[in-house]
């Protein structure tokens, strides 16, 4: 669950303030989806930073699954990254020298998996998502839709893995 509750988040350069966001409420269930739509320059991009703890707002209060996030410090961000946090990049951010099952077993390095629980979670992933043929395939060898699977398949791969298809 994700509430944000009269979110802002300013910007200073110099002398020059610059409001991106302007007191945004936002309720999101867990299992809904939501897509974030508006002009550049909008604030879309603050507030996907903000959502996803890269970045922390300038006023107002962010709970995710409860517990305020608003304020933690760079540490407890990246803990809350790699245990409530995927992303998927339009550019899918896959590495073009490692294979699909490397790929998606990276962030569990992160998570201090071993070795042997890094490959069985990746693999059961990627087979669950229909990707059981394309394990030792690097990127520029999977079509873009394959990129993108494969590329959900590494942003949930710290969680217990499930198809969202079924």
């Amino acid at each position: 669950m994700i509430r944000l509750n009269d979110i802002r988040k300013t910007y200073y350069t110099g002398e020059i303030e610059f409001e991106a966001l302007c007191g945004i409420d936002v309720h999101i269930k867990r299992g809904e989806f939501v897509s974030i739509i508006g002009p550049s320059g909008s604030g879309k991009s603050t507030l996907m930073n903000i959502i996803g703890c890269l970045d922390v707002s300038t006023e107002g209060r962010y709970l995710l699954d409860d517990k305020d996030v608003s304020r933690i410090d760079d540490f407890g961000l990246s803990r809350v990254r790699n245990e409530k946090i995927g992303f998927v990049f339009q550019s899918f951010n896959l590495i073009p020298r490692m294979s699909a099952l490397q790929n998606v077993a990276l962030p569990l390095v992160y998570a201090g998996a071993s070795y042997e629980e890094r490959t069985e979670r990746a693999k059961h992933a990627l087979e669950i998502v229909g990707l059981g043929d394309k394990l030792k395939n690097k990127p520029n060898e999977m079509s873009g839709g394959q990129k993108t699977t494969c590329s959900y398949c590494k942003s949930h791969s710290h969680r217990s893995f499930c198809n969202p298809c079924r």
